[in-house]
């Protein structure tokens, strides 16, 4: 009973412009499936499920899984914690090491349309308690879920994360 009142509660933090067709996607930079280099694989069999909002009003929605291949797919919305920026990420990497989990993807679709391309990575903990580091963005190949830099967590003022 409990993963399924995780799914629904991160699938209720998805607005309806985050939706997945499962189709690949163009970036306003111009890179999609044919001409993007696949250099991201990440860990086997990882998946994370989160809902969240930090002390700051930050708000982070993840729904995102690998196959026994890692070949990853999933989405993540955020919310800025002024409220002024709405932004969709395609998750394209998940590194995953006990309840940590590293990911990154390209920002796909958002209010501020010169994010969109953006590469995104972050960071989140399923522990006690549940940390989270809000999403920094780069604008050409920034590092992946395999090479990021160390991120500032902070315990998650509401919400919850589940990295399996």
């Amino acid at each position: 009973m409990r993963h399924a009142a995780l799914i629904l509660a991160a699938v209720l933090a998805v607005p309806a412009f985050a939706g997945c067709d499962k189709g690949p996607t163009t970036s306003a930079r111009g890179r999609d499936a044919g001409t993007v280099e696949v250099r991201r694989t990440g860990s086997a069999n990882a998946s994370v499920v989160a809902a969240f909002r930090l002390s700051s009003g930050y708000t982070l929605g993840v729904v995102a899984s690998n196959n026994a291949l890692s070949v990853t797919t999933g989405t993540a919305v955020l919310y800025s914690a002024t409220g002024d920026v709405a932004a969709s990420i395609d998750i394209n990497c998940i590194s995953r090491s006990g309840g940590h989990a590293k990911l990154s993807g390209t920002v796909n679709e958002s209010s501020d349309p010169s994010i969109e391309g953006y590469d995104a990575y972050f960071e989140v903990v399923d522990g006690t308690p549940d940390q989270a580091a809000t999403v920094n963005l780069a604008e050409d190949f920034g590092p992946t879920c395999l090479d990021s830099p160390e991120y500032d967590l902070q315990n998650i003022a509401a919400g919850i994360i589940v990295v399996s």
